[in-house]
């Protein structure tokens, strides 16, 4: 019911950069809070700011729909207060690489249209704005990325990833605008995929608390573990504790009978990947080495390496030719100690 092709106007960053200075206008976040949480452009409201043209700081009303993913943004927008902040603006959108924005400006024009001047999108995203902005406009913080880089900006383009220096953990501690979840130190770095133990997305832990292993299998420090918005909203049922369908958005339980024993469920969670990968690397080992059982093997869904079933199967999928590589063929010392 929301068509791509009616979503917002791709504006290059230098113009989406004039409209971040005008005081009738809003700009969303259509990130994750996770994401939002160590950087975004607010930089337009700033009275001392060096890049900024705007007459006492006031430009653009920056908006952070306060999303645990991407589907929560519907929800965020049927709520008469943030209806009646948008109308009669113009609605600046942008998020990492300019793709979430094409659903989410296409989905704001079908509900809200005509209630807003118009909806505009930064094309190519964060990542074209530091490559035309090298001081980083009106931008404060880091970009999150969904790679081994973790987190840019235009000082590091390179990223975080990767072990931590004495020399970044220095800068981390003297830049960072959000805290560790466990001792609140200033800390902006997503290390070891720690989550949330109520909904599920990444938390900010530092890494004197990540190397703390008493503490860390401590029940009550997992409890502690929780992100911004979990804290807010007084969620302290663990994610484990509920089953969710429709994409993690509803709990197939009664949330107010759970509410009744336990406490606040939270309302959407984050479940990375759902196991696949997992599941892949093992079934890609196992593929390396030959069948212990070997002939005597009965399982059809076994794992481990089949010369007779895979060889073969091979040899029907290319019309009866065999590849000189159908499958990696286990080592030596793995056969000869079948064979015995």
């Amino acid at each position: 019911d929301a068509p791509l092709s009616n979503g917002g106007v791709h504006l290059p960053p230098s113009e989406f950069h004039k409209k971040l200075e005008n005081p009738d206008a809003v700009v969303i976040d259509v990130r994750n809070h996770y994401e939002a949480a160590i950087g975004r452009f607010s930089g337009q409201s700033e009275s001392s700011s060096s890049s900024s043209s705007t007459k006492d700081g006031v430009g653009a009303r920056y908006m952070d729909p306060l999303m645990r993913k991407s589907t929560d943004f519907p929800t965020w927008l049927a709520k008469e207060e943030v209806k009646e902040s948008l109308k009669g603006k113009e609605v600046l959108m942008y998020c990492t690489g300019g793709i979430r924005c094409e659903r989410a400006s296409a989905f704001l024009k079908t509900k809200l249209g005509e209630e807003v001047k118009g909806v505009y999108q930064l094309q190519g995203g964060i990542e074209r704005y530091f490559k035309e902005f090298r001081d980083g406009g009106y931008w404060r913080g880091k970009n999150f990325v969904f790679d081994k880089r973790e987190a840019v900006d235009v000082s590091n383009p390179a990223g975080d990833g990767g072990v931590l220096r004495k020399k970044d953990k220095k800068k981390t501690l003297k830049t960072a605008q959000t805290q560790c979840c466990l001792c609140q130190k200033p800390w902006d770095r997503y290390l070891g995929k720690q989550k949330c133990h109520t909904c599920g997305v990444p938390v900010l832990v530092c890494d004197k608390c990540l190397s703390d292993r008493t503490r860390r299998a401590s029940p009550e420090e997992q409890r502690r573990r929780r992100c911004p918005l979990c804290v807010a909203e007084k969620i302290n049922v663990p994610v484990t504790n509920v089953e969710y369908t429709d994409n993690g958005k509803v709990s197939c339980w009664s949330r107010d009978a759970v509410a009744e024993e336990e406490g606040r469920v939270a309302p959407s969670v984050l479940k990375w990947g759902g196991g696949h990968a997992s599941k892949k690397k093992v079934a890609k080992k196992c593929r390396r080495r030959l069948c212990q059982f070997g002939l005597d093997c009965s399982r059809k869904d076994c794992l481990f390496y089949h010369p007779e079933r895979d060889d073969a199967g091979s040899s029907k999928r290319k019309g009866g030719t065999m590849t000189k590589k159908t499958v990696l063929r286990p080592s030596p010392t793995l056969v000869s100690t079948v064979v015995k």
